[in-house]
């Protein structure tokens, strides 16, 4: 008696279904709009600023003025 035919091999298994997509971070909700805040009230300083004497600009440029006059009518001239 001639062999018998082999069985068919079994079908593949079905593919599993891809997981849905999730969504894209850009497709956030906005978050909801801040709450208003109250604003401090300004107060003066309590610290005055000093106002006696010249400004540390005018000082600098009194100290240093003679100083650069001196050393350029001082320096040694070349015969």
């Amino acid at each position: 008696p001639p062999p018998a035919p082999a069985p068919p091999p079994p079908p593949p298994p079905a593919p599993k279904p891809s997981p849905t997509p999730k969504p894209s971070p850009y497709a956030r909700p906005k978050p909801p709009s801040p709450t208003p805040v109250a604003i401090p009230v300004y107060r003066q300083a309590t610290r005055k600023e000093p106002h006696n004497g010249p400004s540390l600009v005018s000082l600098t440029l009194l100290v240093t003025a003679p100083a650069v006059f001196a050393a350029a009518v001082l320096r040694p001239r070349s015969r």
